[in-house]
């Protein structure tokens, strides 16, 4: 694989591990982290019962293109999430907000495509 590929799997995934570790305290929600490393998806889903009904929810979504490209599918928090991942060593150029229209990408400051 890829050194960079490689080098942007482990932050993503220590940057979501972290995540998860600080939101299962106990309570009735589960976070959970999905990894596929030989399609590099990353994905923290969030499950719990309430009101008698299950809930699931998809909290984070990347992917990392064979581009070496960070894909960022789904954030369905208020995290600025890239800004980790910049302190974290992934530059703005290799994120991608892919959830944004291709339009609108150009202004985002991070990559396009």
């Amino acid at each position: 694989m890829d050194a960079k590929i490689e080098t942007y799997s482990l932050i993503i995934a220590d940057w979501l591990t972290e995540f998860v570790k600080s939101r299962n305290n106990g309570s009735d929600t589960d976070y959970e982290l999905v990894i596929d490393p030989v399609h590099r998806h990353f994905q923290v889903m969030r499950t719990e019962w309430y009101q008698g009904s299950f809930k699931f929810r998809v909290v984070f979504h990347f992917q990392i293109k064979p581009t070496g490209k960070v894909w960022l599918l789904v954030n369905n928090t208020d995290i600025l999430v890239t800004d980790d991942l910049i302190e974290r060593g992934i530059p703005a150029s290799d994120i991608v907000i892919g959830f944004l229209p291709e339009a609108m990408r150009t202004y985002s400051g991070f990559a396009v495509a």
